[in-house]
Parts: structure tokens; C-alpha cells; sequence
């Protein structure tokens, strides 16, 4: 190969012009013993063996040349990440998202046969922790610099402990739990535990992984518990467990089933209890007597033959109520309604489990809120068919409200098959009402609250067949959600009107003296289940303009799973 007189490095020049017209032409008309010239022939390939060499060379040199290629590449992606806008996010900012993203770290411990699924993918996602601080250094160090990420931990036990096991074999298996407790150094921790299988490898001997976290109740802040076989008592008066002692905890769930001995163990032991979710409370008046119960503020349980006037009387700063909506076995006897001038949030959990037979059944007329601000009606089942019949709880609910008399800011009704109407009804007793949710899952199209003549009643001034009156019904509201509509039929005109009605710009930032006076929606969420399309006519386009004025409006369709 000829060098360059210039530079000195290889220069490529065919020596052979590829001609194929020129060559099929002699191919057609040349034949004969005169007409063939071999000599001449056999330089010609000559040569092209010669320029095949060479091109072979070139290529050589040019496949050479990608991994280098292939490594400016790599480095120009690696010097555009200078340019990212989240690097000029600062590390306060920074583990704040980390904080909100890191809400559970999930362990699960299967059969040895199946081994523990720590190294597999899925089982790192479950697990955003660890998988933030690979990203890279600074989400590293940030992510070692915040001990709250790492102490929480939710395990599930799904294995039989062996009788023998191997240290070393331990070590590797359960070394990110020990890795999480680790980093977690003395923060509180928020414990999720879930034990269905047998944690004891000997009597009073508890697997080493469930000793080294109980070895750490000490720092529980938030525990929730559940297992049908065993209580979290038999597990803590284990061998090699610390006495039972929890100075920091605030918050306690625990199951069914275990009521009695699991709270004995917290008398005393949780001076700073202040959330306490019971799964069932069936003769637990004994238990709610001997625990210290001032300083709690959230209170869940099932009113099973307990005189839920008595722990009221025991929680005085309670402020938030979590309830079924029906006695579960009460001796029924003329009781007024509890009062709690504290108490601010009810959930009342609702489904066929809690199902109301008559009027006696239903809690609601014995309670009574006047500061209550948030109601929430939450469905407590999940899965099952679509819900056919009505909510038999109506009558007892607005007896409620009526005998309650609250300024209500927040509503929100899930899986709650009530007729329209019903729903106006009570809405008209709301005035006050800022926030509004109906969430439609589970509900068959023909129970479902949300129609047409709901949504004409919720103009800000239109009457409507539910509404004769030309007032709005809840001129307050500021929020508004309807979620996961199954309706086969439905007037999104009327849904554009409404939404168009309720914004008003020039009080976007005032609030309403007045019941005339309606305050301006700031935002709207619409959701369809299993429609083919959301807006085939351009019907919602039309509220483009209120969008980019100020309001939040989603309107999408969902597929249901």
C-alpha cells in the first residue's frame, strides 16, 4: 500500500476500476480460441487480489478504530449528564424526594428450596433503598446520610425455620436485612411484620434474622402486626430478646385474634403511644382499663361488645376515628351518643362483612362529632362482584349528621352503591364542604350515584330533577374527584357545564361568606373505567382555557385489572 508523500501514513488506491458493463459485454460477444488472452486476465485478478488485501487491511485498521469509537460515545453520554437539571437540585431537596420514595423496604422469606430472593431484580425494586444508593456517589452518600430510609421494614415469613442451619449460609442469605438495620443506626423504626409460617428453629429460639429485629424493639415507632398462630408476645419473651420495652412507639396495629395478651404486653411499656388500629376488639374492655390511653389521637377498632363510650372516656385528645359501620354481636341498650370535641377525622369502613340487616345494627346513632371536619366511607373488602343493591345504612347516616351538626371540609365515599338522589340529600346538609371524592369501583353501573342528574345538580346554578332549588348545593367546594365511572351512557356536556359554572376567576383566591355565594373550583378529576374513548367528540377540550388560567383538571380512562 502507497504512503502519503504529505503526512506518511497509508494511502488506499484501487488498482483495479470495477467495469461489469464493459465485462458482460466481452462475456456476449467474445469467444473463440483467438479472442482469449490469458496473461492479461491473470494480471487483471492479480491485482484484485492485491486490492482485496488491501481492503482487508482497511477494515482492520477502521474495526480497530470502534471501541474507540464506541468509548468517545460512552464519554460524551457521561459529560452530558454535567448538564442535567436535576444536578443542580440541592442535597436538602434531594432527600427529600429520596424520603417520600423510600416509604417501605419489603422483605419476604421463603421456603429454603426456593431460596431468598434477594439478589433477583424484582426483589431490589421492592427494596428503593438499596436501589437508590447504587445510582450513583451522591445519591450514595445521601442515601447512607439518611438513617429514616433504611429503618423501614416490612418482612414476611414464609418458611418453617430449619431445626439446623448454616452460619455462613445465614450470613449470605440474610446479610441486606442486617445491612438495613445497620445503616438504620438508632432511628426509629416503622416495622411491618407478617408471619404465617413457624419463625422458632428451637422452643423459645427464634430464627436469627427475627432475633436481630426484635433485638431492636427498643426503637419501634410504628408496628403492624399480624399472625394467625402466634402473638407478638411469644415472640418477644423469646431466648436472647431484650425485655420488652418501647419508649418511642407511637403508632400499633395488630390483629385479630391476639388482642388479649399482645396489649397486656404494652401496658406500661408505650408511654408514647398516640395511633392504636385493633383488627378486632371482641372483650377488650379489660385491656383499654389498664393501658395509659391520654395521649392517644387515632383510634381503630371493630365495636364488638365493647362500650365504646368507656374508651372515649379514655381517649380525651382523640382526634381521629376509625370504625365499622355496624355492631358485631352488641348488647343492645338505650346509650346516648359518644362526644369527643376533639375528634376532627371518622373513617367508617363499610362491605358485606359489616353489612347493616336493620336500623339497631348501625354505630351511626350513637356517635355524634360537632368539630368532626373529614368523613371518609371506605369499602373494607376488596375483589368479589360488582355491588348490586343499595347501602341499607342510609337513614342511620343522616341521622348522624343531622344529630352531629359538624362543618364537614372533606367527604369522600368509596365502593358505596347509594342512589343519586341520596347522594344530593346529602350533600344539601354539607354547606361547608371543600373537598369532595366518589370513587365508583366496584360498582355496577345501575347502583352507581354518579348520573347525569347528579351532575346537573352539582351546577353552581341550575336546578336539576334531584335539586328543584336554582342554589348550589355545595357552593364551598374547591375539589372535586369522581373516579373510576363504569357508566355505559353519560352527558360529558353536562360535565363540561358544570365544571365551566363552578369557575369563577375573580374569586379564585377568596372564600364565601355567603350560601349564595359560590367559591371558584380549583380542581377537577374525572375517571373513566373501560371506555373505548374519553372524549371522541371534543367535548373536554373545551376546558382548555379554565386549565391554563389556574384550575387542575384530569380527565382520563383507565382499564380495569
Amino acid at each position: 500500500m502507497p504512503l502519503c508523500s504529505s503526512c506518511g501514513s497509508n494511502t488506499f488506491v484501487p488498482r483495479v476500476v470495477v467495469d461489469f458493463p464493459g465485462l458482460h459485454d466481452k462475456l456476449r460477444t467474445l469467444s473463440g480460441p483467438a479472442f482469449v488472452q490469458p496473461d492479461e486476465v491473470a494480471s487483471v485478478l492479480q491485482n484484485i487480489q492485491r486490492d482485496l488485501e488491501d481492503y482487508k487491511a482497511e477494515i482492520y485498521r477502521l474495526e480497530c478504530l470502534r471501541p474507540e469509537k464506541e468509548r468517545l460515545e460512552q464519554y460524551a453520554i457521561q459529560l452530558r449528564s454535567l448538564l442535567s437539571p436535576f444536578r443542580k437540585v440541592p442535597d436538602e431537596i434531594l432527600q427529600c424526594i429520596f424520603d417520600d420514595s423510600c416509604n417501605m423496604n419489603i422483605f419476604c422469606v421463603v421456603d429454603s428450596k426456593r431460596r431468598l430472593p434477594v439478589h433477583t431484580s424484582q426483589a431490589l425494586i421492592r427494596k428503593p433503598a438499596m436501589v437508590i444508593s447504587l445510582v450513583c456517589s451522591r445519591w450514595r452518600r445521601n442515601a447512607l446520610s439518611m438513617p429514616v430510609i433504611w429503618s423501614r421494614i416490612s418482612l414476611k415469613w414464609m418458611m418453617n425455620a430449619p431445626r439446623d442451619y448454616c452460619a455462613d449460609e445465614y450470613a449470605k442469605e440474610f446479610f441486606p436485612l442486617s445491612n438495613f438495620l445497620d445503616r438504620s443506626q438508632k432511628c426509629p423504626m416503622m416495622v411491618n411484620l407478617d408471619i404465617p409460617k413457624n419463625p422458632f428453629v428451637r422452643s423459645s429460639v427464634l430464627h436469627p434474622s427475627l432475633e436481630q429485629l426484635f433485638g431492636n424493639a427498643g426503637r419501634w415507632q410504628d408496628l403492624s402486626f399480624k399472625s394467625a398462630d402466634y402473638s407478638i408476645k411469644n415472640l418477644l419473651d423469646c431466648d436472647g430478646i431484650p425485655s420488652a420495652s418501647f419508649p418511642v412507639l407511637r403508632k400499633l396495629h395488630l390483629p385479630a385474634g391476639a388482642i388479649e395478651e399482645d396489649l397486656v404486653l404494652f401496658v406500661g411499656t408505650a408511654p408514647s403511644l398516640q395511633s392504636l388500629s385493633l383488627d378486632n376488639a371482641d372483650d377488650a374492655s379489660w385491656e383499654f382499663k389498664h393501658l395509659n390511653l391520654k395521649l392517644l389521637s387515632h383510634l381503630d377498632l371493630v365495636p364488638a361488645q365493647v362500650d365504646i363510650q368507656y374508651s372515649f372516656a379514655q381517649c380525651p385528645n382523640l382526634f381521629s376515628l376509625g370504625i365499622t359501620e355496624s355492631w358485631q354481636n352488641f348488647r343492645r341498650r338505650p346509650i346516648m351518643g359518644p362526644y369527643s370535641s376533639r375528634l376532627e377525622i371518622l373513617t367508617v369502613r363499610h362491605g358485606h362483612r359489616w353489612s347493616v340487616s336493620d336500623d339497631e345494627d348501625s354505630v351511626f346513632p350513637l356517635l355524634s362529632f360537632p368539630s368532626l371536619k373529614a368523613l371518609h366511607l371506605e369499602n373494607s373488602e376488596s375483589g368479589g362482584w360488582p355491588i348490586k343493591k343499595y347501602w341499607n345504612n342510609f337513614k342511620p347516616f343522616m341521622m348522624f349528621v343531622k344529630q352531629s351538626s359538624f362543618q364537614l371540609t372533606t367527604f369522600s365515599i368509596q365502593q358505596l352503591s347509594i342512589s343519586d338522589a341520596n347522594l344530593v340529600h346529602i350533600l344539601v346538609h354539607l354547606p361547608t364542604l371543600q373537598n369532595l371524592t366518589v370513587d365508583d369501583i366496584g360498582i355496577s353501573p345501575g347502583c352507581s350515584p354518579i348520573s347525569s342528574d347528579f351532575i346537573e345538580s352539582l351546577h353552581a346554578y341550575r336546578s336539576s330533577p334531584l335539586r328543584l332549588q336554582t342554589g348550589s348545593i355545595i357552593p364551598r367546594v374547591r375539589s372535586l374527584r369522581l373516579l373510576n365511572l363504569a357508566a355505559i351512557t353519560f352527558s360529558d356536556l353536562s360535565v363540561v357545564e358544570m365544571v365551566q359554572s363552578r369557575w369563577i376567576p375573580t374569586r379564585l383566591h377568596a372564600v364565601g361568606t355567603s350560601a349564595l355565594e359560590v367559591d371558584c373550583l380549583r380542581e377537577f378529576t374525572l375517571t373513566f373505567l373501560n371506555r373505548s374513548e374519553v372524549d371522541a367528540g371534543g367535548v373536554y377540550r373545551s376546558l382548555d382555557p379554565i386549565e391554563k388560567n389556574g384550575m387542575r383538571i384530569v380527565v382520563q380512562m383507565l382499564e380495569e385489572e
